[in-house]
């Protein structure tokens, strides 16, 4: 039996209501359509008639800021979507929701650098590989900034508002292999990819558009490798020939969301059977061996979890981050 996703499933109207309280915390503008949308019975019936998990809402949203469409309810977004609709469709046929937030470096960054060092970093769904690069950033911690090893002068800095203590500091983090997965890799130096990636930022986030802007310069300079596939059958080929005396872990920030409940419960258990660490950031329900073993945040979150431990509770884009005690 084909495994079924919410986009796939739930009425459209209802997606789009949804998703308006996902953004409502950092991007009234998208809450505000998302909701209009919801109340327009001509938009949301060319939007349920996208096929499977091509109704998602951010892909729509992306696809309108990729065309640089208007972002405000009302007829003339109807007109506009009505002019515009054979290039929106085509834009969200053919590209995916890969957004590559390196702000969650901010909370990953952390809990590698408590890991037996160097680490072999082998992500799964790694859009341009920025997450792939987290000792080439600086960090803003409780009470300095942290550079990564690999840092230049001109790093970005991450910032987080940091509830209790990391668990070790991102500048003690030393990476010996960085290596990715990706259906459909981008390229940190293609400016089609980048502006894609930046479409999907949410309006009203400037600061996260000007990191990402940052961040692909960083990983256009020298990109990490990222190898075409899916997971779980693709795994096997990220653990070829990797350094000697490395730790690897297999890390996905807001990947498995994407999948299906047994398509996400297949990949946990192949990284489990890999032997090799495991660093997941994914909303609270995702994970299912996860759900309902963090505390209760009323703003939406992800869980920062080791080996299927939780560690923290996080903004989805690394803006805070709760530690939780160990």
């Amino acid at each position: 039996m084909k495994a079924v996703h919410a986009y796939e499933a739930m009425p459209i109207d209802e997606l789009y209501r949804w998703f308006a309280g996902e953004a409502e915390p950092t991007s009234p503008v998208w809450a505000t359509l998302c909701r209009w949308i919801a109340e327009t019975p001509t938009l949301t019936a060319r939007l349920d008639a996208l096929p499977g998990r091509k109704r998602q809402p951010n892909l729509f949203l992306a696809a309108v800021r990729y065309l640089d469409g208007p972002t405000a309810p009302g007829p003339g977004f109807l007109d506009w979507v009505d002019g515009n609709w054979a290039a929106i469709e085509a834009t969200i046929l053919a590209r995916r929701t890969q957004t590559n937030e390196p702000g969650r470096l901010a909370v990953l960054a952390p809990a590698l650098a408590s890991l037996p060092q160097p680490v072999a970093l082998l992500e799964i769904g790694s859009s341009a590989g920025l997450c792939l690069l987290p000792d080439r950033f600086r960090y803003r911690l409780p009470t300095t900034i942290a550079d990564g090893a690999a840092a230049g002068p001109d790093a970005p800095v991450l910032d987080c508002r940091h509830d209790g203590d990391p668990p070790a500091s991102p500048a003690d983090l030393r990476v010996a292999l960085r290596r990715g997965l990706d259906q459909h890799p981008l390229a940190a130096d293609d400016p089609d990819d980048a502006r894609w990636l930046r479409a999907l930022v949410w309006p009203g986030e400037s600061d996260r558009e000007e990191r990402l802007t940052a961040a692909l310069a960083v990983a256009a300079a020298d990109p990490p490798t990222i190898l075409t596939g899916s997971a779980p059958d693709d795994l096997p080929p990220l653990f070829d020939d990797l350094p000697a005396g490395s730790t690897p872990v297999v890390m996905h920030s807001a990947t498995l969301a994407y999948l299906a409940r047994p398509e996400r419960d297949a990949v946990v258990a192949a990284v489990r059977n890999s032997g090799a660490r495991w660093l997941s950031f994914e909303g609270p329900t995702v994970v299912t061996s996860l759900r309902g073993r963090t505390p209760p945040v009323a703003e939406p979150h992800f869980v920062l979890a080791l080996d299927g431990e939780p560690l923290a509770v996080a903004s989805p884009h690394g803006r805070w981050v709760r530690w939780l005690p160990r």
